[in-house]
């Protein structure tokens, strides 16, 4: 029978863990901010849209 010990200290699952440190590390490649992506998306959105009515009308 496997004994539990007591007072370990509160640490959390250890996968927590290894996902914090994965997402801690630097890459390289493009820094893009938040914002730009969101508005790189709506200006996609809108010219399909706008391609959509003039050019492909249905």
């Amino acid at each position: 029978m496997v004994k539990l010990q007591q007072n370990q200290g509160a640490g959390g699952p250890s996968s927590s863990l290894g996902i914090m440190r994965f997402f801690d590390v630097e890459t390289g490649g493009p820094k893009l901010s938040p914002q730009f992506v969101v508005g790189l998306s709506v200006a996609f959105v809108i010219l399909i849209m706008v391609l959509r009515i003039t050019i492909f009308k249905s």
